[in-house]
């Protein structure tokens, strides 16, 4: 078993601080859109505004290959922040097992076999 910050392309990230905003499933990839906390020793890091507790930077985490996704819950259910923003929760757990890669958090659990999964960043960055 491993955790996502001895990946490659994981490094210096912090997902349980991370915000998920979205899910989208398809025939190959499942990606999670995501407000990803950078630590200092990421090469994307900036100091974090006044109003934030971390750097954030927008990404998709995403399983490309996939063999099989198996939702063990889903519950989706929005949550508003301060800044009137929805996301979904945080990702408590994000691990690979003998069944493939296991995520968990308010927004669901489940169980993903494919390759490894990836880091998309996204060209916007959050105010």
């Amino acid at each position: 078993m491993s955790e996502y910050h001895e990946w490659n392309s994981f490094e210096n990230t912090y997902m349980e601080d991370s915000f998920v905003l979205d899910i989208q499933e398809s025939d190959t990839q499942l990606s999670l859109t995501v407000e990803i906390v950078l630590t200092e020793e990421h090469p994307l890091y900036k100091p974090p505004t006044e109003t934030e507790k971390y750097c954030y930077r927008a990404g998709n985490i995403v399983f490309n290959d996939l063999v099989s996704v198996r939702w063990l819950a889903r519950r989706m259910q929005p949550i508003t922040d301060a800044d009137d923003r929805i996301d979904y929760g945080n990702i408590d757990i994000f691990e690979q097992t003998s069944d493939g890669y296991h995520l968990v958090g308010d927004w669901g659990e489940i169980v993903v076999s494919s390759s490894p999964p990836v880091i998309e960043w996204s060209t916007w960055i959050f105010d």
